[in-house]
């Protein structure tokens, strides 16, 4: 079994959705979040080589020489432990990437794991507001293009919580649970 990594749940969720090539995959990986993280060619041919030898993707088999690749119910697994894992531990050193990537891959798994991660990154995102803004209120308030700066983060900050409050609202409806939909943000 492979351990936490983001490339292995970005192979994995790529290929959820397969058949699908082994080249179509890395040019997938490539394009999910390449302000944050861009693995190369070589590293996504690595993790599906290892997913392979794991158990976790297996050849379609179609043709004699069919390269399109497909998750095996262990790798819808690993998938599932790889949403429920903290982003910090996929990709310490890129939070934002591994972050983004897991909800890319939300689609993938049961209604009560995506639930579960979707409260995770509301509450995240929630204390990253309430830190900014106490961080924000430290600061002297002088210079017109930091007030700009401070403003449009906060702004961006507020605009996810509530993006991830209606999505989470739905989700929660979706499981026949809208008693735990949260508030929105004011």
């Amino acid at each position: 079994m492979t351990g936490a990594s983001i490339a292995d749940l970005t192979v994995l969720g790529i290929a959820s959705e397969g058949p699908i090539e082994e080249d179509r995959i890395v040019a997938v990986a490539k394009s999910l979040v390449p302000e944050h993280w861009q693995p190369t060619a070589s590293v996504i041919a690595a993790v599906i080589e290892r997913n392979l030898a794991a158990g976790l993707l297996r050849r379609a088999e179609n043709y004699p020489m069919d390269q399109h690749l497909l998750v095996t119910a262990e790798g819808s697994e690993k998938i599932r432990a790889l949403l429920l894992c903290p982003p910090e531990e996929l990709a310490p050193s890129a939070l934002p990437a591994a972050e983004a990537i897991q909800f890319c891959f939300l689609d993938t798994t049961d209604s009560e794991t995506a639930k579960t991660v979707l409260f995770r990154f509301q509450r995240k995102l929630e204390k990253r507001l309430s830190s900014y803004e106490q961080r924000s209120a430290k600061g002297p308030d002088s210079g017109r293009y930091k007030n700009f700066w401070l403003d449009m983060e906060q702004r961006r900050l507020e605009s996810m919580v509530r993006f991830l409050t209606v999505v989470s609202n739905e989700t929660a409806i979706a499981c026949g649970d809208s008693q735990n939909a949260a508030e929105p943000l004011q």
